[in-house]
């Protein structure tokens, strides 16, 4: 493993998230999420990346996945609380706004944020699905 990139976790009382960070921890803050079926090791090059550009880069493993938490109900996958994870992820992070980057089933949870939670949001950008504004 490439020594810049750290592997890092957190716990809450509701879960815990696991994920892959590189940059330095002064650098604005960028959020790679994963889609389904993978995990955050698919964005090894990215924060690579970005990491050496001075960016602090992190790829979290969503919930079911890698090393976060894996319940056992559906209704725990809900959109709703995966938003949740990010938020606790981020507050964890010290919520400097983040340019957040989902890719398949990361990418509705990217606009989510954006959506409700502008403030936490400095950029947003969803890769390979194409975004549909309910109603």
């Amino acid at each position: 493993m490439n020594r810049s990139i750290l592997r890092r976790q957190a716990s809450t009382a509701r879960h815990r998230t696991a994920w892959l960070e590189a940059g330095p921890a002064d650098g604005p803050l960028m959020v790679f999420i994963h889609g389904w079926p993978e995990l955050g090791l698919v964005w090894w090059k990215q924060l690579e990346h970005f990491s050496s550009a001075g960016w602090r880069c992190i790829a979290p493993d969503m919930r079911g996945y890698g090393g976060s938490s894996v319940p056992t109900t559906v209704a725990a996958y809900a959109l709703r609380e995966i938003v949740a994870d990010m938020l606790e992820l981020h507050d964890f992070l010290g919520r400097k706004p983040a340019v957040w980057i989902g890719h398949d089933w990361g990418a509705p949870v990217a606009w989510s944020l954006a959506a409700h939670h502008p403030d936490r949001c400095r950029a947003v950008s969803g890769l390979c699905i194409p975004y549909f504004a309910r109603g």
